[in-house]
């Protein structure tokens, strides 16, 4: 599955998932285009002849910045990795609307926004692939996850609309619906958590708890032509969470 000669873009590359898959992509050939709000520790993580840019893809502006960046780039882009994300552990209860459109504002906006101005600046190469990041708390849920849930439901939708829309240029468009990883933001999640809690989590994972580059290594995949007829997927990568 090697991915020489293409150019990838990887947006929350800076930590966690972003980062795991950016680094085995590059490791595979590809050339990164790391995406993230630091921009210092990117480039310190992907020097030449990867290219580092600094983005808040929940902020329009700074999408409009990056897209614009990108046209003085290196052309149309192969691999698009919208793994930036946020998630706010609360019941509903105590949500309000500035809480609700703090989710839906990266997770969904940042994502389909980012990818909208790409497309119409005819960035993503024909014959391309695009992996979007959902959760398996789209479909199996959890207590204080009903806004984060919500947004990872609208990305899977999403990802069906956006195969058929784009399958006339060969794009090809899937998630990836990780169960708990063991990243920064899953450790906040656990430590709200008793001990006996977070080991029940962990139990209702048969494979137990992932590491990023369990998520890493099939997003490789479905960038690489090993893939080329899979599109419209949410592939779930979750220990085996969902088979309860």
């Amino acid at each position: 599955m090697s991915l020489e000669a293409k150019t990838v873009l990887v947006t929350g590359a800076s930590s966690g998932l972003g980062q795991a898959c950016a680094g085995l992509l590059a490791e595979r050939g590809a050339r990164v285009i790391a995406v993230g709000r630091n921009a210092e520790a990117l480039r310190q993580a992907f020097p030449d002849p990867h290219l580092a840019l600094q983005c808040d893809v929940g902020e329009e502006e700074s999408v409009t910045a990056l897209v614009q960046e990108l046209k003085r780039g290196p052309g149309p882009i192969h691999g698009w990795v919208m793994a930036a994300g946020v998630q706010e552990i609360r019941p509903l209860i105590t949500e309000s609307r500035r809480t609700l459109e703090n989710l839906w504002k990266t997770n969904v906006f940042g994502t389909l926004g980012v990818l909208a101005a790409a497309l119409k600046a005819r960035l993503v190469a024909r014959g391309g692939s695009i992996v979007l990041f959902s959760s398996v708390a789209a479909t199996a849920g959890g207590p204080g996850l009903v806004s984060y849930a919500a947004t990872k439901g609208a990305i899977e939708g999403a990802t069906h609309s956006l195969a058929l829309e784009l399958a006339s240029q060969r794009i090809r468009v899937n998630a990836i619906a990780p169960g708990v990883v063991r990243t920064p933001m899953a450790d906040k999640y656990l430590s709200r958590m008793t001990k006996e809690q977070a080991a029940a989590v962990e139990a209702a994972h048969p494979l137990g708890f992932g590491t990023p580059e369990s998520v890493a290594e099939p997003v490789l995949f479905l960038l690489s032509d090993a893939s080329q007829w899979i599109t419209g997927s949410v592939l779930l990568v979750d220990g085996g969470l969902s088979s309860h």
